[in-house]
């Protein structure tokens, strides 16, 4: 523990967590002991990962796989709730919609209905997918440009942000307005076949349903666009507008509500503050 890296004893302590939390629900969650052996095999990756670079050169793509083995634990991690959540609480939607509507008087998506055209649903479709690749960005131009103790430390923060909105999701689980106002919604969101596609592709490679709160995508875009403005402002320039882009896709696509924005913004600003600090203090208390 002395000589772990903040990376991977945050990935620790989260898969403890995890671990401790499938022990205890056992009895309602039906898969339980594949959960265990999978936390079990992440865990042993995350041990392998700190012995093997720490001991041995494991040469320049061994090295690339390790600084960027963050990724395999956030995106593995965030499969493997799919196979809980469901079974901890029901969902929380019908009390998201209530304080939508209590906020402003209609629902948002419902509302944003007379804004759709075929060619702003596929902008708006490109929009949202580029959430994907935005953290990505931004790490490797700070890796390419030698930039370590910025990589780390952004690394870190991401991470940090990523599994507080995985225990958000946990706590308050929701599928989204896009299948509980179906029944009020009158205009269908036509677009070209990329939205189509769009739309396909997340419904099958995204194993967890009840990401809705907070707004993972608007949290970490946020978090994105503050850390570029930090130490990339070029990508920060470039980021800006795809990013308010991506905001305003996530109710337009009736993904979200937009209590998810309201607290996804609020968990980014607590993250940005709160990280840093985590991330200091675990350097001066273990180097």
């Amino acid at each position: 523990m002395r000589r772990i890296v903040p990376i991977q004893g945050l990935t620790l302590f989260f898969l403890i967590g995890l671990v401790l939390l499938t022990l205890l629900f056992r009895n309602q969650i039906p898969l339980w002991r594949s959960q265990l052996y999978f936390y079990t095999i992440l865990l042993g990756l995350l041990f392998v990962l700190k012995i093997t670079f720490e001991r041995w050169k494991a040469g320049p793509i061994g090295n690339i796989f390790s600084d960027f083995s963050p990724i395999v634990f956030i995106i593995s991690i965030y499969q493997s709730l799919g196979n809980m959540i469901q079974y901890l609480q029901p969902d929380i939607d019908p009390y998201l919609i209530r304080i939508d509507l209590f906020l402003f008087g209609v629902h948002p998506t419902v509302w944003m209905e007379r804004y759709i055209h075929p060619w702003f649903t596929d902008l708006m479709s490109l929009a949202y997918i580029s959430y994907y690749f935005l953290p990505v960005i931004l790490a490797i131009t700070l890796y390419l440009k030698g930039r370590r103790e910025e990589f780390d430390q952004i690394m870190f923060i991401l991470a940090f942000g990523y599994y507080l909105s995985f225990i958000g999701y946990i706590l308050f689980p929701a599928i989204g307005p896009g299948l509980t106002l179906a029944h009020l919604q009158t205009v269908p969101l036509e677009g070209s076949f990329f939205t189509d596609f769009v739309k396909d592709l997340l419904y099958s490679i995204e194993h967890n349903k009840r990401d809705c709160m907070p707004s993972g995508h608007t949290q970490i875009a946020l978090m994105v666009l503050f850390l570029a403005y930090r130490y990339q402002r070029t990508i920060f320039t470039i980021l800006f507008p795809i990013i308010c882009g991506l905001i305003l896709s996530t109710v337009y696509l009736r993904y979200h509500y937009v209590i998810d924005l309201i607290a996804g913004a609020t968990l980014a600003i607590g993250c940005i503050l709160v990280a840093p600090m985590f991330y200091r203090r675990w350097l001066n208390k273990h180097q």
